[in-house]
């Protein structure tokens, strides 16, 4: 018998949670119904506060998209979300999110009214990664977020 067989069937865990995943044109419209959509995925696996916090890094992140990818272009192209949530861990869930373009990169040209989107991002989560490439840009989020059981075990 090997580790496998002895471990039993294989089966998901009653916790897990189906990833998201969303893809659009690059435009504003879209970027708030992908933001709406992740909304309504990551309200019932985290507190009011993180869900705001979440929804508003993960809709800095499309408007981004939006903004910069595809300038150069002069038309929009797709961009994708795509987030995953861990089984329950000791202290929450592990969540990551997942915002990559086609387009081209374009650095911030310095201080002004823009250019605040990834000091954001980074302070409403605990991880942010800007990955450009050759053939477009991901930016990774990642929080751990607390479990309903958690948040009710906090209180007591």
């Amino acid at each position: 018998m090997d580790v496998l067989q002895r471990m039993g069937p294989r089966t998901v865990p009653r916790t897990a949670v189906a990833p998201l995943e969303l893809c659009a044109l690059a435009d504003t419209g879209n970027a708030a119904i992908l933001r709406r959509r992740f909304r309504a995925w990551v309200d019932p696996l985290a507190d009011l506060d993180t869900a705001d916090d979440l929804a508003l890094a993960v809709y800095e992140a499309l408007a981004n998209v939006v903004d910069h990818a595809y300038v150069e272009r002069g038309t929009p192209g797709l961009m994708t979300l795509w987030a995953a949530v861990s089984c329950p861990l000791l202290t929450g869930r592990d969540l990551v999110v997942t915002v990559t373009d086609e387009g081209a990169w374009r650095p911030s040209n310095g201080p002004g009214w823009r250019g605040r989107g990834l000091p954001l991002m980074r302070e409403l989560t605990h991880a942010t990664a800007v990955l450009p490439g050759d053939h477009g840009t991901t930016v990774q989020l990642r929080r751990r977020i607390r479990t309903a059981d958690d948040r009710t075990v906090a209180l007591v």
